[in-house]
């Protein structure tokens, strides 16, 4: 349990990092340019996704997982035109009877890239992210860390207000030593 504090504690000291940043190139950006009248622009959304693990200690079987229909939900907030960073929760819950509960929770932070700042055009983007994952079952529990990149499109809808979005990741569960190739889809709100 002691490295899923720490991670819990270093995943909330760099969101506090990385807030204060974003806060103080707001504050300069408002202090030196007429623009200082645009409002935040928040990206609310909810990904589905299908997940194929390529690397899995022996003798475990392969995996391959579908999550429908909302499996994590996630909340972007705009640091810039092309920066967002991008808190997400995931939750899930299996009971079966005769079996214990699995309990899997997924709790993410990641900064999108986006390669054209125009929300009106279709925007390629780039997407790092950390996972700190927990697992409960039969009474025990465990944490590990996942690191990944995907690579994404967002479809602009309703001038601005939504968007589809499309992505390929490749992610690493560091403690398990699993490797997985993900597909995700979900849909975007924009406050703005």
């Amino acid at each position: 349990m002691r490295p899923f504090v720490r991670n819990i504690g270093f995943a909330l000291a760099s969101l506090v990092v990385l807030s204060s940043v974003a806060s103080a190139q707001r504050t300069t950006a408002r202090n030196t340019s007429s623009a200082s009248s645009t409002k935040t622009l928040w990206e609310i959304g909810a990904d589905a996704g299908i997940g194929l693990e390529l690397a899995v200690p022996d003798p475990a079987p392969k995996t391959n997982t579908l999550s429908l229909p909302i499996p994590a939900i996630r909340a972007g907030f705009f640091i810039n035109d092309q920066w967002s960073l991008e808190p997400s929760l995931s939750y899930q819950y299996t009971k079966t009877e005769d079996v214990d509960a699995l309990s899997v929770y997924r709790l993410g932070f990641a900064g999108l890239y986006h390669f054209d700042a125009n929300r009106m055009h279709r925007q390629l983007y780039l997407r790092p992210f950390l996972n700190l994952i927990g697992v409960s079952f039969g009474g025990q529990s465990d944490s590990d860390t996942e690191l990944g990149v995907g690579v994404g499109l967002k479809w602009p809808k309703l001038n601005g207000r939504m968007a589809w979005r499309g992505e390929l990741n490749l992610a690493r569960q560091m403690d398990a030593e699993i490797t997985s190739l993900n597909v995700l889809w979900g849909i975007s709100f924009f406050t703005r």
